[in-house]
């Protein structure tokens, strides 16, 4: 189920839909049930014996997450530090945001084939 259905069978606004689909994957996961997942062909899907569905929705999060950091260095840290290259502040931000990006991006192909 997409979230435009979601929003019309509930008459809840985009916002309040986002909300209640957070707290029931934290609900799902306090009782054991499996992973609530999102993609384009199906919507939203609770899948009791799915780890094909599971990982590709995993990779899909850290994928976007780690675009998310990239760019943040790109256009921010990257920026700040060409202003002040020697502030000490900057330099261990970007040494450990370029950790995270790093982690994200080995996460997220983690046991696929080169």
């Amino acid at each position: 189920m997409d979230i435009g259905l979601l929003m019309t069978a509930t008459e809840r606004t985009r916002a309040q839909v986002h909300t209640g689909l957070r707290h029931l994957r934290l609900v799902a996961a306090a009782r054991g049930l499996p992973p609530v997942t999102w993609d384009r062909s199906w919507g939203y899907r609770l899948l009791d014996d799915a780890p094909d569905v599971w990982i590709s929705y995993e990779r899909a999060f850290l994928e976007t997450e780690h675009h998310r950091v990239e760019n943040f260095i790109k256009t921010t840290l990257l920026a700040h530090e060409k202003k002040t290259p020697e502030d000490p502040y900057i330099q261990t931000l970007l040494t450990q945001i370029r950790a995270v990006e790093s982690t994200l991006n080995l996460l997220a192909n983690l046991g696929r084939t080169p």
